[in-house]
């Protein structure tokens, strides 16, 4: 694949891409930085939350918008190669250093269960593998929501090789897949940055006020209908407004998102290795109890601007080059690179 190689190789990247990537990275490493607090403090879950509607489902469109050029004549084996073997690695280095490192009790080498972030890349490979024939369905994206729904009662589908979330999220993959530059570029000639800042502090305050009572692991998409909470309404109801609320959060999002190279835009091209490695960092934290020490205002600014600084680090160019050493190229262009 031609598409996706780092700006050092393609100097004409997409800098509104880059830049989407930076600020959906950041929200990533944000997100798993304060979710040992959720629990302590309601602002924190409000925030989380928010991050949550929308987040992974907009990465999930970026890697079916760079899958264009996927078709059924590339053989099995160069797709196992690209984007298997690298979640094999991950999941391994995971798996010891969760075994080693973190010493945990029930800790042990598995491939059929990915190791927290790892999912990314195993439902990555499948959404792939099932692209260029589920591609061809009429009303393909609406089959997948169907059957994101149906899947929700089976109390089977799991984290077992990532099944839920690759069911879940798939929609989201199909809908980056068949959207265009044009149609990125309705979205930002029509929606103006002011109203879409003011529809983003509604949604903030919808979730505000069903914060109470609102299990935020609808968003994970890792769950069955049974192991989530909800009021008296059919269960379905809620994903259903999980995918309209990341839907509709993503397309304001989307508008504000600037076109032009800006001082990050460089970093939103190297998203991969903070993907790939800020887990180590989260898990270590997590720990030595470094959160028990977040108890105030002030710490919990620190925290966020913590979270700036490992988005810093980790897209460096010398440890985003040693990243490329284990990622295939097409994994990195597969992934929105």
């Amino acid at each position: 694949m031609k598409m996706g190689l780092d700006m050092e190789l393609n100097v004409d990247r997409n800098y509104y891409f880059d830049n989407l990537k930076f600020m959906l990275i950041t929200l990533v490493v944000i997100g798993h930085i304060i979710e040992p607090l959720i629990g302590s403090y309601v602002n924190v879950k409000l925030i989380y939350s928010f991050i949550y509607s929308f987040h992974m489902p907009l990465f999930v469109f970026i890697s079916g918008y760079f899958c264009k050029n996927i078709n059924e004549n590339e053989k099995t084996f160069s797709k196992i190669n690209n984007i298997l073997i690298p979640y094999i690695i991950f999941q391994l280095l995971y798996s010891l250093f969760n075994i080693y490192v973190l010493k945990g009790q029930s800790a042990k080498i598995t491939f059929v269960y990915p190791y927290w972030i790892t999912w990314y890349l195993l439902s990555l490979f499948m959404w792939i593998l099932i692209l260029p024939y589920f591609s061809k369905i009429k009303y393909s994206i609406v089959i997948a929501i169907f059957i994101s729904i149906l899947s929700g009662y089976d109390n089977n589908i799991g984290y077992y090789l990532s099944l839920s979330r690759t069911i879940t999220f798939f929609p989201y993959f199909l809908i980056g897949y068949f959207c265009s530059q044009s149609h990125i570029n309705i979205i930002k000639k029509y929606i103006r940055k002011k109203y879409a800042i003011l529809a983003l502090i509604i949604i903030v305050c919808l979730i505000y006020f069903i914060n109470d009572d609102f299990d935020y692991k609808w968003f994970y998409g890792s769950f069955s209908y049974s192991q989530l909470s909800t009021p008296i309404y059919p269960k379905f109801i809620m994903r259903i407004f999980t995918y309209m609320l990341a839907i509709i959060t993503s397309v304001f999002v989307l508008a504000l998102i600037p076109k032009c190279k800006l001082f990050f835009t460089k970093l939103g091209s190297r998203t991969t290795s903070v993907y790939a490695l800020h887990g180590f960092i989260v898990k270590l934290l997590v720990k030595y109890d470094f959160f028990s020490y977040i108890n105030s205002f002030t710490s919990k600014i620190l925290i966020i601007i913590f979270s700036f600084f490992i988005v810093l680090v980790l897209s460096s160019k010398s440890i985003n080059t040693a990243t490329k050493k284990i990622l295939h190229p097409k994994v990195l262009s597969q992934m929105g690179r």
